[in-house]
């Protein structure tokens, strides 16, 4: 498990270093290369914390892509990553009502697609799912906080 965790982390790293620099036709594919292998090692990662059965991991694949790319489609608010250091009182408000807005986003989604999970892991497991997953998510962003400093 913390191999795993470690590995998916030297990915996230390195997936977000690569999206501080121009997006040029290399960098975009390499981009996507290292967003592919992270979500490989997130879904590996999931499929070991969730005891999914190689029936469940199948059907659970397509059906978690598409929630994770729900969720970055709704979290993506360039007004709520204003680091610590940069606000002033003119944009605080308006920081915390876009970090607002995507925690409403995020579980919206997460409501939406807690059936489509029902119908292929068990409840105690979707309660792990996310809770892993918010896991997995945090630890992504403290890195990426750390490699752009």
């Amino acid at each position: 498990m913390k191999k795993m965790f470690l590995m998916i982390m030297a990915i996230a790293v390195s997936a977000f270093t690569l999206t501080a620099q121009p997006q040029q036709d290399a960098d975009k594919a390499a981009h996507k290369e290292k967003a592919e292998q992270l979500m490989v090692v997130r879904l590996q990662m999931l499929g070991e914390e969730l005891g999914l059965t190689a029936e469940q991991a199948a059907a659970f694949d397509p059906v978690y892509r598409e929630y994770r790319r729900a969720i970055g489609r709704v979290a993506d608010n360039k007004a709520a990553r204003i680091k610590k250091e940069n606000l002033t009182n003119e944009n605080a408000l308006k920081v915390v009502a876009a970090r607002l807005s995507n925690t409403i986003n995020t579980a919206s989604v997460k409501q939406k697609y807690l059936l489509t999970f029902a119908e292929i892991i068990e409840p105690l497991q979707i309660e792990k799912l996310y809770r892993v997953d918010d896991r997995i998510a945090r630890e992504a962003r403290k890195i990426a906080q750390y490699s752009n400093k």
